[in-house]
Parts: structure tokens; sequence; C-alpha cells
């Protein structure tokens, strides 16, 4: 039976990610040192871990062909709408990256991946005759129908060639995983993916089957929810308390108007008032 080869892998985490390798980074024996997803992967492959051995040589051509559909037509989007959308990147690519990196790469990091982003779209739509809105337009209609071929080549199906995972499975999921999780706030593409809902189950079965919470996580999940509950009990409805302090500031403001333009036709009222002020202060002092 085929399935994700059942590696013993140790996760090493880490928030420092200058390195000559770059990341992700796969070592083995400590004379073997990996980094992209093809000699990881044939690397694996020598070593009996082949999650593709039961593939006919058609569907390893498949998979050759979907791969390379991801990285011309979705990859593009998934860049744009991670560093190149002004939104997203301000109020989550960003802070989030500062948030994860040490010092001093929380600093610079994030703009120079952004920069890098836009120089890999540009090199890829060199025209000058195509303006920005259009290319736009074209890189999230082009991720949108890659999305739909994907969806209807899984169909009914757990995984894209049966009731067991492949590479294809592995790299389909790298790609929608982010997209489907991220907390962008309105993301057209994000909610395109959700609508494909085989894809969206697909990315939910492989996270609970391969990628459980560790009991640390959560713990902290739970803590979060818990914590998030106690708010809204706290404050159930902030917006009742802003709608009450603004009307209680607009009648002010109104009162103010209309004795300014009382006092205005009255001199003899302001007259009082400046005795009456003065009898105040003396009666304080």
């Amino acid at each position: 039976m085929r399935s994700f080869p059942a590696l013993q892998l140790k996760l090493r985490k880490t928030n420092w990610p200058l390195s000559r390798y770059g990341l992700p980074v796969f070592r083995h024996r400590k004379k073997n040192t990996l980094t992209t997803f093809d000699n990881i992967v044939s690397y694996l492959q020598k070593q009996n871990y082949n999650a593709d051995g039961d593939l006919t040589p058609k569907q390893c051509g498949d998979i050759i062909a979907y791969t390379a559909l991801l990285r011309d037509k979705l990859y593009p989007a998934l860049l744009h709408i991670w560093w190149i959308h002004e939104k997203n990147y301000v109020q989550v690519t960003r802070p989030w990256y500062a948030k994860v990196l040490r010092f001093p790469l929380n600093y610079f990091l994030p703009g120079h991946q952004r920069r890098a982003a836009q120089a890999t779209i540009d090199n890829q739509w060199t025209s000058d005759l195509i303006k920005e809105a259009e290319r736009e337009q074209i890189i999230y209609k082009d991720a949108q129908e890659c999305l739909n071929l994907l969806s209807y080549r899984l169909g009914d199906n757990d995984y894209f060639f049966g009731n067991n995972p492949c590479s294809l499975d592995a790299i389909v999921f790298g790609f929608l995983a982010p997209l489907l999780k991220a907390p962008f706030e309105n993301s057209n593409l994000q909610n395109h993916l959700k609508a494909c809902t085989n894809l969206q189950q697909f990315v939910q079965r492989i996270l609970q089957r391969y990628f459980p919470l560790s009991p640390e996580e959560a713990e902290a999940l739970k803590k979060k929810a818990e914590q998030e509950a106690e708010e809204k009990k706290e404050f159930p409805n902030p917006w009742k308390d802003i709608l009450l302090w603004g009307t209680f500031v607009g009648a002010i403001m109104l009162g103010y108007a209309a004795l300014t333009r009382k006092l205005g036709r009255n001199k003899n009222l302001i007259r009082n008032l400046k005795k009456w002020e003065t009898y105040l202060i003396d009666y304080e002092v």
C-alpha cells in the first residue's frame, strides 16, 4: 500500500534563516545536505523512501505536468497575495515575519523578500504593454483556473491518485495550506479556494493525518480560545460603548455650538457670565 514514507525526521525550528544553504535544509549522516524539493525527493527515493513507487509512467508524467502548472500559474499569485498586495503585506506578512524573526532580521528581511517577489513577477511579465492593474487581474485569473483544474482532477478522491498520497499531494498541500490558513481580511483567491470544497477538505485531511498538534500547541490553542471567550464576556459589545460615547460627545458639541450662537446675540449675558466667572474665581481663592 502506497503512502507518505514513514521517515523518522528530527525537526529543528529556526528564526535565523541566513545560511549558505537557505531554507529548508535536509541533512542526513552529516555528509548529505540538500535544500531543493527535487533533490530531497531524489535522495529519499534512493534510500527506498518513495511515495510514487506504485505509480504508472503516465501518472509520474502527470505529476511533472501539474507541478509545472502550479509553479507557472499559482505561485505568482501567491507571491502577489503575500508580498505585493499592500494591505496583506502591512497587516499580515510583515508583522508575522517581524514577530518570529530575530533582531535585526525582523527589520530588513521582509522588505528584501518583498523586492524579490516583485522581481520574480516582473521577470515573468516583461512586456511594457500590460499595465499593472491588468497584469494583476491576469495573475489571479490564472491562479483561479489552476485551482479549478486541481479541484476537477481531485474529484471525490481523498488524494490525487486514489486513496493514498504521493509526491503531488505533498506539493499541492505546500501551495494550498498557507493560502487557506492565512488570516487575510478579504482575499478573492482565498475565497475561491474555500469554494473548492474538495481542495479545502484535502488540506484538512493532510493536516489532521500528518501534522497533528503537539500537546504544547494544543494547550496553547486552548488557552487562546479561553482567553478570547473571557474577553468577549468582559466586553460583550464594544461598539455599544463607542456609540454611547460618540453620542455623548456629539451632544456636548451641539450644546456648545448652540450656546455660542446664543451668546453672540446677547452681549449682556456675556457680561453677566464674566461677572459670575470673576465671582467664582474670588470664591475659590
